[in-house]
């Protein structure tokens, strides 16, 4: 066998870190293979079922990229790829908090269903809104945890003939910004946390009502 020696301590230094750049770009390869189906990557295809690995070797971690977080985070491949996305029956409940005007604590603020979509958008039909008022609005999420999401939407809120108080003809309230902090159980059927509604004028700077509480989940299935 022939022996090669390196006798300049900068060419070894710079054989070490083509090495360690090499060993990266192997790994990323790997990282970047299943980030595909995980919640808030689109994915290129729809496989019923993902071959990966059900647990980290080698005392490495897995981790996917976020293109919409711009950072690599890391991820338990023994969860379920569905995540949160998904449609979901909600309940919101006040925390006694509210301003100006006060919210009984424990009075039921909105109920109704809420889809998560892969794609990083959600839409949220309210229960106790009638229809003519605007009982459907839409925003975004990210996911910041293993189990943890947040998500922010904007309502736009009329007052009519069917609204407390009413209004002939009607007359646009302004928008409401609207948040949910949750965490999703391991299951992946249930999931809770906290809300909270800002609901503006029409110059979208003036505060009318704050309202904050509690908010609980559960999966709407197929079964």
């Amino acid at each position: 066998m022939r022996v090669v020696r390196f006798g300049s301590s900068n060419l070894r230094r710079s054989l070490l870190s083509v090495a360690l750049g090499l060993g990266v770009a192997a790994l990323s390869t790997q990282a970047f293979a299943a980030c595909g189906g995980w919640p808030g990557a689109p994915a290129k295809s729809s496989p019923s079922r993902w071959e990966v690995p059900t647990k980290a070797t080698g005392g490495f971690m897995n981790i996917a990229y976020r293109p919409g977080d711009g950072r690599f985070v890391p991820v338990d491949l023994r969860e379920s790829f569905e995540g949160i996305v998904g449609t979901w029956r909600f309940t919101w409940t006040s925390d006694g908090n509210a301003y100006p005007h006060p919210v009984p604590y424990g009075a039921q603020v909105d109920f109704g269903t809420h889809q998560w979509h892969s794609d990083r958008t959600e839409m949220f039909t309210s229960g106790s809104r009638p229809p003519s008022s605007g009982d459907i609005c839409m925003g975004v999420w990210k996911q910041t945890g293993r189990f943890t999401y947040k998500m922010r939407h904007i309502a736009l809120a009329w007052l009519t003939a069917d609204t407390i108080p009413p209004s002939n003809p009607p007359t646009y309230q302004g928008p409401a910004i609207m948040t949910e902090t949750v965490t999703l159980n391991r299951a992946g059927d249930r999931y809770e946390g906290t809300f909270t509604i800002d609901q503006y004028a029409p110059d979208e700077t003036t505060l009318i009502e704050h309202v904050s509480g509690k908010v609980e989940a559960t999966r709407f299935t197929i079964e």
